[in-house]
């Protein structure tokens, strides 16, 4: 079974931009585990929770998220990152993909995975 860290930009000035990142988010996990992979989504995750910690800034939710980012990306063996727009501009993706590298673990874009992953 591949296991799978999903990474997609989120932060954003737009609330409507964030809630389309989530919902990708959503949209893509469930297609991984539809097809037998098992799947990460840290924007999935993170989102509802964030929402309960309004009163933290964006830096204080970065850290406080990191750690809990960082003990699922050691469980999970590659990465697929959600090609949206922002995405290379994302300091958290970039950070997800040094990490899989790092460790020499598979990277790949959904454009290029979902493939492998039949809707």
């Amino acid at each position: 079974m591949r296991k799978i860290f999903l990474a997609c930009p989120y932060g954003h000035a737009d609330k409507a931009v964030v809630e389309r990142r989530f919902d990708i988010s959503n949209a893509v996990a469930a297609r991984i585990v539809a097809n037998g992979a098992a799947v990460f989504s840290q924007v999935s995750m993170s989102h509802p929770i964030n929402g309960q910690l309004a009163h933290l800034d964006k830096a204080a939710i970065g850290r406080l998220w990191a750690p809990v980012d960082a003990l699922f990306m050691e469980a999970m063996e590659e990465l697929i990152v959600i090609d949206e727009p922002g995405w290379k501009e994302s300091a958290g993706v970039a950070r997800e993909i040094d990490f899989f590298r790092d460790r020499g673990r598979r990277v790949s874009l959904w454009s290029e995975a979902e493939r492998d992953f039949p809707a």
